[in-house]
């Protein structure tokens, strides 16, 4: 028997060429916490299968405990496997942004849900379980009281010494199938990897529910030691899952001098946000082997900026995509159409602004109202879909969850457009006059669709 199994329900099922399809850190960190406790892990990644092989593999590694990762595009996977393997197993543990944040819905299935980080808590945890003693006052956990409601125990502190963890445990990723999904749809190789927790902006959309508002790094050295390991597993290019990797110059430029003086062979792309990245910063970013970096800008429009709760202005988010191209990366953005609050301006204010930038990857978001967030208090009484669920051949990759200002057909058509404009601006001196009469089309059928 295996003391446990971790599973991470996502099932690839629209096989799609994201260029953020990664391995789950998060539960490799789990898993190298319970090896160093002393006790044997599987990790069952459903990326590359289907829900019965899946089945069949954690079937076959008979776990005692079964830890089941959950966020939104997956609750229901998550919620399948506990529910098929509930009586074959001595306890159900469910963990992630989604259990942390909801975890009654959970609890209908899964014995306790682990909030927020994970780590000391599991082990905890499977120390009273094992030994058969009592873990409802474990710190850190949820679970449903003898009278049915939900009892949360005192909160874990965070993890301060982020040094102190081990690496996550790689040797449980299915690498093969990872730098093939790579290699055939992206022309190299990468996995990702997480130098910092937490992000002290409170964006209206966002939810961080597993590292809260703190901000905690990991010492530029430790980073190093580790892009070294995923080096020697044979991966070009590492992203780094930071919600801000640039959110500290000081230790970015420290750990940009460390790779350059250790001359490691390994390219990397980051999240920045628009209003801490310069001309210095970037350019040693690049001499140190950043490849790409993205910017959550969201809106075009200033007022809408401060509605989401960016905490930027639009001329920082220009010249820190500018400054990025200028250093020699590629550059990224993402945005989000019909937030509660825009009318047809401010929507073509992001539009106009997003078309103009030179960005290498463009993407264009509808609102997905997370429990906890802002957003969600806004449209809580709107909801008329309670779960995006990804579909395979579904035309479009996002759906519009609520009652909005917006019909959906209007946001698809923006996207259209914005997509567009971009194309053509992209296309040099011509392209940019084909791009100037599309967009004065377009504005006017954006304004006609209802």
């Amino acid at each position: 028997m295996t003391d446990v199994v971790l599973v991470y329900p996502y099932f690839n099922e629209e096989r799609d060429k994201s260029i953020f399809r990664y391995p789950p850190l998060g539960l490799g960190y789990i898993a190298s916490s319970l090896r160093s406790a002393g006790y044997s892990v599987a990790l069952v990644d459903c990326t590359f299968s289907i829900m019965e092989n899946a089945m069949r593999r954690i079937r076959s590694l008979h776990p005692r405990v079964l830890g089941v990762y959950s966020m939104v595009t997956m609750n229901h996977h998550a919620i399948a496997i506990a529910q098929a393997l509930k009586n074959e197993v001595e306890l159900l543990v469910a963990g992630g942004p989604l259990p942390s944040l909801v975890p009654d819905t959970f609890l209908d299935t899964f014995d306790v849900v682990v909030v927020g980080e994970g780590e000391r808590t599991i082990i905890d945890l499977l120390n009273r379980h094992f030994n058969h003693q009592p873990w409802q006052d474990v710190p850190g956990i949820a679970y449903r009281a003898p009278h049915n409601e939900i009892a949360w125990t005192t909160p874990r502190p965070q993890i301060e010494n982020l040094d102190d963890l081990p690496f996550p445990a790689r040797d449980l990723f299915p690498h093969d199938h990872y730098k093939w999904y790579w290699n055939t749809y992206h022309g190299y190789t990468a996995t990702s990897m997480i130098s910092t927790r937490g992000c002290p902006y409170n964006c209206d959309f966002c939810s961080n529910p597993v590292f809260g508002v703190s901000y905690r790094e990991r010492s530029a050295q430790n980073v190093v030691d580790e892009m070294v390991k995923i080096h020697e597993i044979g991966y070009d290019r590492i992203f780094f899952q930071d919600d801000c990797f640039t959110l500290n110059p000081r230790r970015t430029m420290e750990l940009c001098k460390l790779l350059i003086d250790n001359k490691l062979d390994l390219e990397w792309m980051c999240l920045s946000r628009a209003d801490h990245l310069g001309k210095e910063l970037a350019s040693i970013m690049a001499r140190a082997g950043c490849r790409r970096v993205f910017f959550g800008i969201e809106s075009g429009n200033p007022r809408m900026l401060k509605v989401i709760g960016k905490k930027i202005i639009l001329p920082d988010a220009r010249r820190a995509v500018v400054a990025a191209k200028l250093a020699g990366m590629e550059t990224g953005a993402f945005f989000i159409l019909g937030y509660p609050g825009d009318n047809n301006e401010s929507l073509l204010d992001t539009i106009r602004f997003s078309s103009s930038l030179p960005l290498d990857y463009l993407s264009y978001s509808f609102p997905y109202p997370i429990p906890g967030t802002g957003l969600y208090e806004r449209v809580k009484n709107k909801i008329t879909v309670p779960e995006w669920r990804k579909q395979r051949n579904k035309a479009g990759r996002h759906d519009l969850l609520f009652q909005s200002d917006f019909s959906a057909r209007k946001l698809r058509f923006a996207q259209f457009k914005g997509y567009v404009q971009h194309w053509l601006r992209s296309r040099g001196k011509i392209g940019i006059i084909t791009s100037q009469a599309f967009e004065r089309l377009t504005d006017k059928v954006l304004f006609q669709i209802t």
